[in-house]
């Protein structure tokens, strides 16, 4: 192995001597704190009114709990239940949303809109076909636990932890085998809850999108893969953080990149919103639809005007 160069900056000290932890740690966080400031003041038209829209969706869902989770309940209206679920999950994925971009991190941020187009899809999906496909859905989660419970049994000795009881497997088991018996032998696939409506033995998420004509979603979805799995190069070549044009290896936060996963977060959350409310007629509810549609267009024009008045020579830490 060679050398290191005589003029290439190397620590006098070992990179993990906790001795030096206090002074890395308190510059890191003065220049963290310093460029977040910047961020938000460079994003701060988009960042407020995407936070407001959260805030809220989150009320949406508390409303709509308060108003009619009981009605549902009580008409076994699983369909309501299971959408009003996947909404609260959307409300806390959108935040992380604007968590993840408010910090410089526009990739994990794309990431996670993959996970609210996923919402949007089968929320949809499940509004379309009814309650016997949402209570296939709920039923789905045994396939999944005695999944995952099995590949657990494989390496938790290699992990050094204490494996689930025989008997444990066995009631996994005849659960997940009394649902097969129930549904069918396509039950057990990844999308089998939703095999015998669309009379496919092994559906995915693009039957599904295909479905409730939302195939206009995968390259998004696509392109936000490459930010989640390392299967090909794009992982290491593809970032949102830096100009296209220059191969930039960025260890750390961004200035740019924000407009993509801003304006992605806030259409699915207005489909997200939708959806729950059109689940029940209300004279309200255009109240909501309009101005809300409205203020998603405004959040979406101020992520983009934004990214189009940057100057991509000052991007990054800056």
């Amino acid at each position: 192995m060679s050398e290191n160069p005589d003029n290439q900056e190397w620590p006098n000290k070992s990179l993990f001597d906790l001795s030096t932890m206090p002074e890395i740690l308190n510059k890191y966080y003065s220049e963290t704190y310093g460029f977040e400031g910047r961020l938000y003041y460079l994003w701060r038209d988009a960042f407020t009114l995407y936070e407001y829209f959260t805030i809220q969706s989150q009320e949406i869902n508390r409303i709509y709990k308060n108003r009619y989770g009981q009605i549902s309940a009580d008409e076994k209206d699983l369909v309501f239940s299971v959408i009003l679920r996947l909404h609260a999950k959307s409300c806390i994925v959108a935040k992380e949303v604007h968590a993840l971009i408010r910090s410089g991190y526009p990739d994990g941020a794309n990431a996670r809109c993959r996970t609210l187009n996923e919402f949007v899809i089968i929320c949809l999906f499940i509004a379309k076909h009814g309650n016997e496909v949402a209570k296939r859905f709920v039923d789905h989660r045994i396939i999944e636990t005695y999944k995952a419970a099995s590949e657990f049994q494989k390496y938790c000795k290699q992990r050094g932890e204490l494996p689930f009881s025989t008997d444990e497997m066995d009631s996994l088991k005849k659960r997940q085998d009394d649902l097969i018996a129930l549904y069918q032998k396509s039950f057990k696939e990844n999308y089998g809850w939703a095999a015998d409506v669309l009379k496919n033995p092994n559906p995915n998420l693009t039957d599904l999108m295909r479905d409730v004509e939302l195939s206009y979603l995968s390259p998004s979805n696509h392109m936000a893969s490459w930010s989640i799995h390392a299967s090909n190069a794009k992982c290491m070549m593809f970032t949102l953080a830096s100009p296209p044009e220059e191969d930039v290896i960025l260890t750390g936060e961004s200035n740019i990149g924000m407009a993509d996963p801003g304006c992605s977060a806030a259409m699915s959350l207005w489909h997200m919103n939708r959806i729950l409310i059109t689940l029940r007629e209300n004279q309200d509810n255009q109240l909501i639809l309009d101005p809300m549609t409205v203020l998603v267009n405004k959040i979406c024009k101020a992520f983009i005007d934004i990214h189009n008045s940057i100057d991509t020579t000052y991007v990054r830490r800056t």
